[in-house]
């Protein structure tokens, strides 16, 4: 009797020890999940003006001689016109910057980006080159309280020596983005 006493014992312990090792492996995971932590934040957004920019008027450089020598006709944005080499200016009629209004949120800043240079042609395909964009103000700006900000762009015209007789023309971009 005695070998089935044993016997039943090893079962018996062996049940008994299948409990335990349960129980252990639930409190570990329980202990797992109390070391989780969650916190919550504010999401939000901001929706604002979009930046944007009228012609007021386009650049002129105005009435211009052409001589035997090249030469260039340099106007700054506010308006003032000189010239250099065998270009001369007609003082009768006046050349203008181009003006834009920029509008946008009020006092923000805004980055200018100007054209590296220009094409300007005549109805006879001949050509001159504008280049040395420079603005007011430069090279960026701020709007004011209300949103709005005026841009003036001036230039530097390159005419060839003996540049034929016309009236020239061409394109240019301008653009302002909010830095």
């Amino acid at each position: 009797m005695r070998l089935k006493y044993n016997n039943f014992m090893r079962y018996r312990s062996s049940a008994n020890i299948l409990p335990a090792i349960f129980l252990v492996t639930a409190m570990a995971s329980a202990w797992t999940q109390t070391q989780a932590a969650t916190a919550t934040a504010t999401v939000d957004a901001n929706i604002i003006m979009a930046i944007s920019m009228t012609t007021r008027n386009g650049l002129s450089f105005g009435d211009i001689s052409a001589g035997s020598t090249s030469g260039t006709v340099i106007l700054t944005p506010s308006g003032a016109r000189t010239a250099t080499g065998g270009t001369t200016v007609n003082t009768s009629t006046s050349g203008n910057p181009s003006t834009f209004d920029v509008q946008g949120e009020p006092n923000a800043s805004f980055s200018i980006t100007l054209p590296v240079s220009v094409i300007l042609s005549n109805s006879s395909s001949q050509t001159m080159t504008v280049d040395n964009f420079t603005s007011s103000p430069s090279p960026s700006g701020v709007l004011d309280s209300s949103g709005k900000q005026t841009l003036f762009v001036g230039a530097t015209l390159n005419v060839s020596a003996n540049q034929p007789f016309g009236s020239y023309s061409g394109q240019m971009s301008v653009t302002v983005d909010y830095n």
